[in-house]
């Protein structure tokens, strides 16, 4: 469609296709037997002293035969007295209002087919009828014909707020002052739904009103205008005469939190970003935006028990339904701390409250009156339970009690915690609530659970850690948990360690210790031999000679700190040292052969045990490595040792972190069929990954260390500018990769 422009002729504010009457673009025809042809026009008039806001408009709605011979050209607006116009040369023009039968004018047209008459004055509403019978001999007996009428400007859907079904009175904005609004809505009379009409006049500012009932969702309210009575429409007198605006589902009323005669906040939820407004009596004392979660909280004056307020919330023009809230007693509260053994409790209540105290037990412990105008009480208790739970209540008379809620009696905090490093366990020590549910944890992770004795000290062991490492100790008793304590694992006084073997020949132990302690040998819990750990840390201590398969404890003490015992087993001869597969950077574990009868392998870095393996029933073992820091360093040197079932401690082998092997990638151009390139020979695969990470093919190496992949058919390894990994590997793991980018 062609897009309207704006004419002015002789004070007339058109918006036509080109020129008041003669347009051909716009045109909507009528579906009469005379194929009158009909158009819009707007024009300006400019509101009076009594008026505040812009200018309003007056519609033209014009009407012609199909022939368009007779038009009117000027003088078509508010007010005016004289119009002029076109026809056929030497015709005349008669005019009169629509539905009248006595003329106005009647104008003789010029030979230049031009006209003028004087009329009335003409105002809104008014519909005038211009015939000129010059063609009718040969067109049928038809004249030319045209209706010029000057109505209001026209409403449609789009004046309208929204209408919802929150909505008891229809609101716009932009009419015509004088207007009248009539709106047809449903009403419901017993199992019937029917019809019903109410009206509101456009005011000076071009706002209207019109009240109705409420409506469902879907349901359309049916619009007619009028001007002194008579309806008009899109049109003018003729063709629609309504217009129709539907009623959508509205925002719902809030959900509201009990509100009671303390607070001084009203909460709940609504719908995010609708603004919230709290009212009593008829007064707003309130209001709050819902945010983003969902939530509101509105700020209010405190409010005596029994009020009511009304809660609503509403989103531009739509407002909610109401909830009402009626103002309770205030729930008591527990203010003082609540720990084991305490005696006295104290809290808040509605001024002169009987308040009753609970803290365990079925019968209340304590009854007391909160103060008549503060609402503070306070009262005396048997010593609290940790673990145990305390309620109140408070009463105002029959039927007006309040509960508060359940408050846990806190455990008594863990003290004298130390984590001492014992052998191959950690003993974890210290004083908490007796009968708790002691826990310990590492790193996040659950290691270790005791009771505590009924004098309050706890003793447990939990597999070895590092030194260093941190433990969280807690305790849980009847559902409560107390706070959190963390200690450090300390080295402490060590069992003795680097036992060399016993053999039945042996006539003395020798072995590691710290320096000046007392180290002791016992068989079946008797002592057969003692000794002292000299300044080097060595020790030697004389037995007699023991069968094969003895155990012996030994242990060291240095005053009252007497160390974990260590049971070596005396054998008939000593386990050969383990081997150990070449060790790569960053390569996930470390991989070796035990010999024969070893059952457990340890891995020992600058002489501290920092990990405890398996062995396969084949004698291979393997040892994650790869979250050591240490041995991500190439250069860096570790031992591996292993035990028999009886303890008996192997031989060290010392092995070393190997860096990464050399490989040589060579240039990739996309579209190639290969990756070409060069490894060392104790690679075993060869592998390349896309940019992602994601593993796209295996290749093959050669006798000669060369290498190929073949990567032809995959999208990642087209895309010129990308980058593409190769990793060599073997059974280790990764021992090489190199990144490379896909040239044009």
């Amino acid at each position: 469609m062609k897009k309207k422009a704006l004419l002015w002729v002789a004070g007339l504010a058109a918006t036509t296709g080109g020129a008041l009457g003669l347009t051909d673009n716009e045109t909507k025809v009528r579906a009469a037997e005379n194929k009158i042809i009909s158009q819009s026009a707007n024009t300006s008039l400019e509101v009076g002293t009594t008026s505040s806001r812009a200018p309003f408009a007056e519609s033209v709605d014009v009407s012609m035969s199909a022939d368009k011979s007779l038009q009117v050209t000027e003088g078509f607006h508010l007010g005016s007295t004289s119009i002029s116009g076109i026809s056929t040369p030497g015709g005349e023009v008669s005019i009169k209002y629509l539905y009248d039968s006595n003329y106005i004018a009647k104008v003789t047209v010029d030979d230049q087919g031009r006209w003028q008459a004087i009329i009335p004055k003409l105002a809104v509403g008014n519909c005038l009828l211009l015939e000129d019978y010059t063609i009718a001999p040969t067109n049928g007996g038809i004249p030319a014909s045209a209706i010029y009428q000057l109505w209001p400007s026209k409403l449609t859907e789009s004046n309208f707020d929204l209408a919802t079904t929150n909505t008891t009175t229809v609101t716009g904005s932009g009419g015509y002052p004088g207007v009248e609004v009539e709106v047809t809505f449903s009403v419901k009379v017993g199992n019937q739904v029917r019809p019903m009409k109410s009206s509101g006049i456009v005011d000076q500012d071009g706002n209207f009103e019109v009240p109705i009932v409420k409506q469902a969702t879907g349901y359309t309210l049916n619009v007619q205008q009028k001007w002194n009575g008579t309806v008009f429409g899109i049109d003018g007198s003729h063709g629609v005469m309504n217009f129709y605006v539907k009623v959508v589902e509205g925002i719902e009323k809030p959900t509201v939190d009990k509100v009671s005669s303390k607070e001084t906040k009203v909460t709940g939820k609504g719908k995010q970003g609708a603004k919230v407004r709290v009212q009593s009596s008829g007064q707003e004392i309130g209001t709050a935006t819902v945010g983003q979660n969902g939530v509101f909280e509105v700020t209010i004056p405190a409010q005596k028990m029994g009020n009511e307020l009304q809660i609503t919330q509403e989103e531009d023009k739509d407002v909610s339904e109401s909830t009402k809230v009626i103002v309770e007693q205030e729930v008591p509260e527990v203010t003082s701390e609540l720990k084991e053994g305490m005696t006295t409790i104290s809290g808040t209540a509605s001024p002169g409250a009987d308040v009753a105290v609970w803290t365990g037990a079925v019968a209340p412990v304590a009854n007391v009156k909160s103060d008549v105008i503060t609402g503070q009480w306070t009262a005396t208790v048997p010593a609290l339970i940790g673990g145990n739970s305390v309620q109140v209540s408070a009463s105002l008379g029959l039927n007006q009690i309040k509960s508060s809620i359940r408050y846990g009696i806190e455990l008594g905090s863990i003290t004298e915690l130390r984590a001492i490093i014992a052998g191959e366990r950690v003993k974890v020590t210290g004083k908490g609530s007796p009968g708790a549910t002691l826990n310990v944890k590492s790193g996040g992770n659950f290691v270790g659970t005791t009771t505590v004795d009924d004098t309050g000290r706890f003793e447990l062991l939990i597999r070895r850690t590092i030194e260093g490492e941190k433990l969280s100790v807690s305790q849980t008793k009847n559902g409560m948990n107390s706070i959190v304590s963390e200690t450090l694992v300390l080295k402490g006084l060590e069992a003795p360690n680097n036992i060399d073997i016993v053999t039945a020949n042996s006539t003395e132990v020798s072995g590691k210790g710290k320096p000046g302690a007392t180290v002791s040998v016992k068989v079946n819990g008797q002592e057969i031999g003692t000794g002292q750990v000299n300044n080097d840390g060595n020790f030697e201590v004389t037995i007699p000679k023991q069968a094969q398969g003895t155990k012996l404890s030994i242990t060291q003490k240095e005053g009252e700190d007497e160390s974990a015992s260590v049971v070596v087993t005396v054998i008939s001869a000593q386990l050969t040292k383990p081997t150990i597969d070449d060790y790569y950077v960053n390569a996930a574990y470390i991989r070796g052969t035990a010999p024969t009868g070893a059952a457990r392998v340890t891995l020992i870095i600058d002489g501290k045990v920092t990990k405890i393996g398996s062995i396969n029933a084949d004698g291979k073992y393997a040892i994650y490595a790869n979250d050591i820091a240490a041995l991500k360093v190439a250069g860096t040197n570790f031992e591996i040792a292993v035990t028999d079932v009886h303890g008996q401690r192997s031989e060290v082998a010392s092995g070393t972190v190997k860096g990464l092997s050399n490989l040589m990638v060579n240039p990739y151009r996309a579209g190639q069929a290969n990756i070409t390139g060069a490894v060392e020979k104790n690679v075993e695969r060869i592998a390349v990954y896309d940019k992602a990470g994601t593993i796209l093919r295996y290749g093959q190496i050669n006798a000669d260390g060369t290498f190929r992949i073949y990567v032809s058919g995959f999208a990642a390894m087209q895309v010129v500018g990308d980058n593409f990994t190769v990793r060599a590997l073997n059974s280790t793991g990764i021992i090489a990769q190199a990144t490379a980018t896909i040239l044009p």
